[in-house]
C-alpha cells in the first residue's frame, strides 16, 4: 500500500494520541455523568452539542455540507446504528459495568468486522486473522471473567449490552463504507449527529425527563463539563480527527493506531481514576486484546482491505 503523506507527518501522529485521549476517557465520562443522568439524556445532551457545533460551523461555513442529488437513505440508514442503536448499547453497557471492561469490549469491533464479513459476506480469512480474533476475544474473557466483581448474574446483561454495541458498530463499518461512495465523512458525521439530536431528544422527553437533563446541566458545574467534554471532544472533535487521520495515513495504520491506544487510555483511565479494580487479568486481558486488533491490522494491510472495514472503530465512541 503507498503511503498517503510525504510531509507534516507530525501533525498527523500528534493528532493521534488527542483522539485517543478524548476517546479514551470517554468511558470515565460517561460512567462519572451517568452518576447524575439517565442513559437517556445523556444521550441527548451529546448528541445536541454535537448537532449544534456543525450547525454553527455550517453556517459560518467553516465546514460545507451538500446533500443535493445524494441518496439520503444511505445517511439515514448510518444513522440509524450510530448513534440510535450502537449509543443505546454502549451507554447502558458502561453503566452496568465497569470503565475498562466497556473499553476492552469495544476494542473488539475491528475484529467483530473480520468475523462477520467471514461469516456473512463469504469473505475469507486466513489463519492469521483468525488467530487475531481469537485472541482480542481470550483477552476480554481474561479481563472480565477474571475481575473480582464478575458474575454473569451481576453484569451478565451489561455484558450482553456491550457485545450487542460491537456488532451493531461493526455493521455500522459496512453501512458507513456504502454510505461514503457518495458523502464525505463530515457530511456523514453533521448527519449522524442530527440523527442522535433528534432521535434521544424525542425519546427522553417520551421517557419524562423533559428540559430537566439540560437544568442539572447548568445546576452542576461538574456535569455540565462531563457532558460538553462528551458532546465536543468524543462526538464531533474525535471523528473529525479520526477521519482526517484516514485520509491522510494508510487506513490500517491510521485505524490501528487509534484503535490501540484508545483501548489502553480506557482501561489505564478506569483503573488510576474510576477505581476499577486492577490485577493481572487487566493486563493479560489488554495485552491479549491489543496484540488481536495489531495482528488483525497487519493482515489488513497485506490484503489491502477495503477502507470501510477498516473504519470499524469508528464507531467505538
Amino acid at each position: 500500500m503507498k503511503e498517503k503523506i510525504t510531509e507534516k507527518k507530525w501533525f498527523i501522529y500528534a493528532l493521534v494520541p488527542l483522539c485517543a485521549l478524548c476517546w479514551g476517557f470517554s468511558y470515565l465520562g460517561t460512567t462519572v455523568a451517568l452518576a447524575s443522568l439517565a442513559p437517556m439524556q445523556l444521550l441527548s445532551l451529546r448528541w445536541t452539542v454535537s448537532a449544534l457545533i456543525f450547525i454553527i460551523l455550517s453556517a459560518l461555513r467553516i465546514v460545507r455540507i451538500n446533500y443535493k442529488g445524494k441518496d439520503i437513505r444511505l445517511i439515514l440508514m448510518v444513522g440509524i446504528l450510530q448513534p440510535c442503536i450502537y449509543s443505546i448499547f454502549e451507554t447502558m453497557g458502561i453503566k452496568l459495568t465497569t470503565t475498562s471492561e466497556s473499553s476492552i469490549f469495544i476494542a473488539t469491533i475491528p475484529l467483530m468486522v473480520l468475523l462477520i464479513g467471514s461469516l456473512f459476506l463469504h469473505r475469507k480469512n486466513s489463519k492469521k486473522t483468525i488467530a487475531a480474533i481469537a485472541m482480542a476475544f481470550a483477552g476480554v474473557v481474561i479481563c472480565v471473567a477474571g475481575s473480582p466483581g464478575f458474575s454473569i448474574g451481576g453484569k451478565g446483561t451489561g455484558y450482553l449490552l456491550l457485545l450487542g454495541a460491537v456488532i451493531t458498530g461493526a455493521l455500522y463499518s459496512y453501512a458507513g463504507s456504502k454510505a461514503a461512495e457518495q458523502f464525505d465523512a463530515i457530511e456523514v458525521t453533521f448527519g449522524i449527529s442530527i440523527m442522535g439530536c433528534i432521535f434521544f431528544n424525542c425519546i427522553s422527553f417520551a421517557m419524562g425527563y423533559g428540559v430537566s437533563g439540560y437544568q442539572a446541566c447548568f445546576a452542576n458545574a461538574e456535569l455540565l463539563a462531563g457532558v460538553l467534554f462528551l458532546g465536543m471532544c468524543c462526538s464531533c472533535l474525535c471523528y473529525l480527527i479520526f477521519n482526517f487521520v484516514l485520509g491522510k495515513l494508510p487506513t490500517a495504520i491510521g485505524t490501528n493506531m487509534i484503535a490501540n491506544s484508545t483501548t489502553a487510555v480506557g482501561v489505564i483511565s478506569g483503573c488510576a481514576f474510576a477505581g476499577d479494580p486492577f490485577g493481572w487479568y487487566t493486563v493479560a486481558g489488554v495485552a491479549l486484546t491489543i496484540a488481536g486488533v495489531c495482528l488483525s491490522s497487519v493482515q489488513d494491510k497485506e490484503k489491502e482491505e477495503p477502507r470501510g472495514e477498516a473504519e470499524a472503530t469508528d464507531s467505538a465512541q
